[in-house]
């Protein structure tokens, strides 16, 4: 059994420096939370790694992008590591597909409180605390296979009168991909004699070896895309003298995606649509550290009506209403991406849905026009008689011709809608 309570915080896919993605065109003041927030999210790591005096620190795969170096990430990587080496805080490394071993043996020398393992022949680490052996750290992969023989010589003689084993704690080697072809050979029978297996979420399961052990996926401690929602940090994994475990999932992220669908029917108003909104955004419960939250809405109904919202210009009234309301310039920041209401074919009467299907192809299929060329169409059909003087040249710049279109969509959706009724 392990000799003291065991303390582990796993980290993964850290991307330092890296992009959000899909988050669209944002505000100045609240760029730099989003050009920062992977380098804010490892910071934490770091702080939380010292307040719950863990015994190391392990980080499981794609801690940077080593095709686009980042001094960035490289600085934060050393500070980070120099100031748990203060603490005498191990930190266990293994390569993921995009940072492989060969970026880690490009860098300078890490400070010695670090290992990054790069091949699993390679010998393992007891991890101790005054000479008290807490756990022995390996790498594994899909081809790992530790039979009696092989594990006795790893535990190399600490197994006690009582026949105890050291706890062992596997690494899975992601950045060693596991070919089609190879994995009917390695689907024969192999035993890993793991307690723990540490993997990074999305690991291939075919690439993970035979274990009766615990298998520990851990996401990105800052969601990187609309597809991330939810809590993101890291996981903080115990066991006692018994070997009984302990999972404590810590939110860490800065930057905080959510999806939120919103029903439009029977709203009468912007204001009474921005109402609903902000109360689902109220029961939206807060997550510890988020400083930015990014909602993805999708406006739905269940009626052919859509209420005039199925334009790209009033979604993005809709976020400037929405984003008035909600961000706190002192406080959480928010940013709204709000998709129109989607055209739902199935809501428009059988017998004119093929209709309204050749004239949104025919919209799709016109060639496109610039504003030059737009301002002449108009031109010539004298719409500056309807304007009153001094507004023509001022309308026809600031109606684009996309709008024209979006318009010509709801109009013709409207119409086809409400055929017969």
């Amino acid at each position: 059994m392990a000799a003291k309570p065991l303390r582990l915080l796993h980290a993964a896919n850290l991307q330092l420096d890296c992009p959000l993605r899909g988050i669209g065109s944002i505000r100045d003041d609240i760029r730099e939370i989003v050009d920062s927030a992977t380098l804010t999210a490892f910071e934490r790591i770091v702080t939380t790694s010292l307040e719950k005096d863990v015994d190391a620190l392990v980080i499981t795969g794609n801690t940077f992008d080593a095709s686009y170096p980042s001094l960035a990430a490289e600085v934060a990587l050393r500070d980070a590591f120099s100031r748990l080496a203060e603490r005498q805080i191990p930190v266990f490394v293994v390569p993921g597909l995009i940072d492989p071993g060969s970026a880690w043996q490009e860098m300078p020398p890490l400070p010695k409180n670090v290992t990054v393992f790069l091949d699993p022949g390679e010998t393992p680490i007891d991890l101790t605390d005054h000479g008290h052996l807490l756990a022995t750290i390996l790498p594994v992969t899909a081809e790992t296979s530790i039979e009696p023989e092989e594990l006795a010589n790893i535990q190399g003689g600490r197994t006690s009168a009582r026949g105890d084993r050291p706890f062992m704690v596997g690494l899975l080697l992601t950045d060693r991909v596991v070919e089609k072809h190879e994995r009917p050979r390695l689907s024969a029978a192999r035993f890993a004699a793991l307690d723990w297996l540490l993997c990074p979420s999305g690991a291939d399961t075919d690439s993970l070896p035979l274990t009766d052990g615990h298998i520990f996926t851990q996401t990105s401690p800052q969601g990187m895309g609309r597809s991330q929602t939810g809590v993101h940090g890291v996981t903080l994994l115990e066991v006692d003298p018994n070997r009984k475990t302990k999972k404590t999932v810590i939110n860490l992220a800065p930057v905080r995606w959510e999806k939120i669908t919103q029903n439009i029917d029977n709203v009468s108003s912007q204001d009474a649509l921005v109402e609903r909104m902000v109360a689902q955004l109220e029961r939206l419960p807060q997550l510890k550290g988020e400083v930015l939250r990014v909602i993805e809405w999708q406006l739905s109904r269940t009626s052919s009506d859509a209420l005039g919202w199925a334009t790209e210009a009033a979604a993005n009234e809709l976020s400037v209403a929405l984003t008035e309301l909600s961000d706190q310039p002192d406080g959480l920041r928010y940013v709204h991406l709000i998709h129109p209401v989607e055209l739902d074919l199935s809501l428009i009467e059988p017998a004119h849905r093929e209709v309204l299907t050749e004239y949104l192809l025919a919209l799709e299929r016109r060639s496109s026009v610039d504003q030059r060329a737009f301002s002449k169409w108009l031109s010539d059909a004298h719409v500056e008689e309807t304007l009153k003087g001094g507004h023509w040249e001022q309308w026809t710049q600031s109606i684009q011709p996309e709008q024209v279109t979006e318009r010509a969509k709801q109009l013709g959706w409207n119409w086809f809608s409400t055929i017969g009724k």
